[in-house]
């Protein structure tokens, strides 16, 4: 039998079973050793932020995984996803206070970009209520 990427023959015994992207094929052992390092680098849904235990909260998706090498199991339909990004980079985005959608209608991503205002309040020295800085006057009472 022939090993499906080298295109060796082996005989069965020396071929091992691998599931590459939803389909079966034998490997001889040095191909599979090649198959797992390269999957290795392979963006995966298993980086991805949405990703929670085989589930993509953004696409609100059971995933399967589409790629078995040995004991390995790869998503690797992450290669295709725009709604695709990395714990750290969705860490980056949280902490600088963006947050990203996506836009239905377009299939393009918006960046939303909140920006804090601060507001400076003063008390009153006859009611002791708190009023806006930018106010001449309390509101309340009338003083200054």
């Amino acid at each position: 039998m022939q090993c499906a990427r080298c295109g060796k023959e082996k005989r069965t015994s020396g071929l091992l079973d691998v599931k590459l992207k939803a389909q079966q094929k034998m490997v001889c052992g040095s191909c599979f050793s090649e198959l797992k390092e390269e999957y290795k680098k392979i963006k995966s849904c298993e980086e991805c932020a949405y990703l929670d235990d085989e589930f993509c909260k953004k696409l609100d998706l059971k995933l399967e995984p589409d790629t078995v090498i040995g004991y390995r199991e790869f998503f690797t339909q992450a290669q295709d996803c725009v709604h695709y990004i990395d714990s750290k980079e969705y860490e980056k985005k949280a902490i600088a206070g963006e947050v990203a959608k996506m836009g239905k209608e377009t299939g393009k991503e918006k960046e939303i970009i909140k920006e804090k205002e601060i507001i400076i309040k003063i008390r009153c020295s006859y009611c002791k209520n708190l009023y806006d800085e930018a106010l001449d006057k309390c509101p309340n009472c009338g003083g200054s």
